[in-house]
């Protein structure tokens, strides 16, 4: 048995995807993907169905989301302190694992992820560095991404003293209204899903002749810093050549410096300002072009 080197938690698992978690797959899943491929023997099956079905069924508790089908799903690991048997109990599947030339990794640590579930043998997590799923958003969404849109940019208003008073057409109070209407005018909106919930939000406009403005990019202040709104803009790079565009143009508040330099870290170049005399800030706009290398 693998030493645990002092780490809290372990966790057996293949090199494959797991739809649902967007994570490796446990070690459950890949033997039981072997068996649907019909290469397991009924000796193999039989072993298999007495660790999984039996023995875990019987001594293990069942987190209360494993019955969920839905994407975003957490993935767990055992606790060392309380399961280092498991390890062994888990030695026939593994054996099955190399048998069959499936890769897999033991994997030790203290840091998991976000713990959303824990009992006394095991915990389920977030990662922080696990993928997301951004899919196209319709018009029953509507009132779901309008509120990820004003909590995003409520933190905005807050930097800026934006009000309704002063702005009120900025987008920390954009009304599901306008958004329906956008919607009808050809935006193509773009959600990012995680934890099994809609936490971010992009759009794009088809502006001709290949060029498409980018608006409202957020993501939620307690998803933030995960990498999800890069995730966003790389999407959306890879939407606008696939839909036969070269650029993509945005606005932003001139004064977010923070906000302006983070663009241009993911290949945004600022390309000028404008004053607007209903808004209490300068606008500046960046633009990406699909033929520089960033």
């Amino acid at each position: 048995m693998n030493e645990n080197n002092g780490m809290k938690y372990v966790r057996i698992q293949g090199r494959e995807t797991a739809y649902r978690t967007g994570m490796p797959v446990g070690i459950f899943t890949a033997v039981w993907r072997l068996n649907q491929a019909g290469l397991l023997t009924e000796e193999e099956k039989a072993v298999y169905h007495e660790i999984d079905q039996v023995w875990f069924q019987e001594n293990l508790p069942n987190p209360p989301f494993y019955g969920d089908d839905k994407p975003g799903k957490p993935i767990t690991w055992f606790k060392t302190a309380t399961t280092g048997f498991m390890v062994e109990k888990l030695r026939p599947l593994m054996d099955i694992l190399e048998k069959y030339a499936k890769p897999y990794d033991m994997v030790y640590t203290n840091f998991p992820g976000r713990i959303v579930y824990e009992d006394e043998w095991q915990v389920a997590v977030y990662s922080d560095h696990a993928p997301g799923r951004i899919s196209p958003l319709s018009l029953s969404h509507l009132p779901m991404y309008a509120e990820v849109i004003r909590q995003s940019f409520s933190t905005v208003a807050k930097e800026f003293n934006l009000t309704k008073e002063n702005c009120p057409g900025h987008t920390s109070f954009v009304t599901d209204e306008m958004l329906a209407s956008k919607y009808r005018d050809g935006c193509y909106p773009l959600g990012y899903f995680a934890d099994g919930k809609l936490v971010g939000y992009v759009s794009l406009m088809d502006r001709g002749s290949g060029v498409y403005e980018m608006n409202a990019v957020s993501v939620l202040p307690e998803y933030r810093h995960l990498k999800y709104g890069k995730a966003l803009l790389d999407f959306c790079k890879e939407k606008v050549k696939e839909l036969g565009g070269n650029k993509i143009t945005i606005g932003i508040i001139e004064e977010s410096t923070v906000l302006k330099e983070w663009y241009m870290a993911n290949g945004f170049i600022p390309t000028g300002t404008r004053k607007f005399e209903h808004l209490p800030f300068i606008v500046g706009y960046l633009e990406w072009n699909a033929v520089t290398k960033e």
